[in-house]
């Protein structure tokens, strides 16, 4: 399994691996998180940008994207997510 270079994880994560990492997230306390549309809307920009690779890692953040676009402070790091 080819690893990633920022992070040392493995590149390609199974459903399982990012559903653990939603999970996780979404249950820690502070977390601020946004709405389901909102996530929806974020992550389907994502599904459609270039830089989106093995259907979760962004190319240029390095960040599985199931996690950021939830996040309130999430942002697009070519800016590309209006809301």
């Amino acid at each position: 399994m080819t690893k990633c270079k920022r992070c040392g994880l493995k590149t390609v994560l199974s459903e399982q691996d990012i559903q653990k990492m939603v999970d996780d997230i979404t249950s820690m306390n502070g977390i601020r998180l946004v709405d389901s549309v909102t996530y929806e809307k974020r992550f389907a920009v994502c599904e459609n940008c270039s830089n989106f690779l093995y259907g979760s890692t962004c190319n240029v953040c390095g960040c599985v994207m199931q996690v950021r676009a939830r996040l309130k402070d999430g942002r697009c790091p070519k800016k590309r997510w209006e809301i």
